[in-house]
């Protein structure tokens, strides 16, 4: 905890440099602690035969996970003796502290080979990339919302599949 921030009741909150620390808000310092991240790039061009070769490489720490729970005022109310002062009745409580559940790694390699033509002053680069060679499929957005009913996490986006794009370039 940061000694220099204040923690106070919500009818004092407004005072600068407090914090709100509650069973809603548990978590007044969060860290990410150490990540990592790699990324590459290489490129060669053969010279005999003028042929560019290039591939980039990242590999990185997945989406920070959350696990929102809503509390409704039917849940609590009798464990409390009263209603929630909350409006509307209900509640979000994350069930995982920030910086502590991450979702799968990213790893992408993208690939690229291009062969130069020249005619005369006209230099023109005919070529294929391709992105996502290896086909991977990690997640990298997650539903935040936590129920008991449904798995957790759920994904709601993954890394685009393989493709490739034929591209050519004219110089002159």
């Amino acid at each position: 905890m940061n000694p220099e921030l204040n923690y106070v009741t919500p009818a004092n909150a407004s005072g600068p440099g407090n914090v709100y620390a509650s069973p809603v808000f548990p978590y007044c310092h969060t860290s990410t602690g150490f990540t990592t991240r790699v990324t590459g790039l290489a490129t060669y061009t053969v010279p005999k035969i003028d042929v560019l070769v290039s591939g980039t490489f990242r590999s990185e720490q997945g989406s920070p996970l959350a696990a929102n729970f809503t509390v409704t005022n039917a849940m609590v109310a009798g464990q409390l003796g009263r209603n929630l002062s909350a409006p509307g009745g209900s509640v979000v409580v994350n069930l995982i502290e920030p910086g502590t559940m991450y979702g799968d790694r990213l790893n992408e390699v993208d690939f690229r080979i291009a062969k130069l033509l020249r005619f005369g002053r006209t230099r023109t680069n005919v070529g294929v990339d391709v992105y996502n060679l290896l086909n991977a499929n990690p997640a990298l957005t997650y539903n935040a919302a936590y129920s008991t009913a449904l798995p957790f996490p759920r994904p709601t986006g993954v890394l685009t599949p393989r493709f490739a794009k034929i591209s050519a370039q004219i110089d002159f």
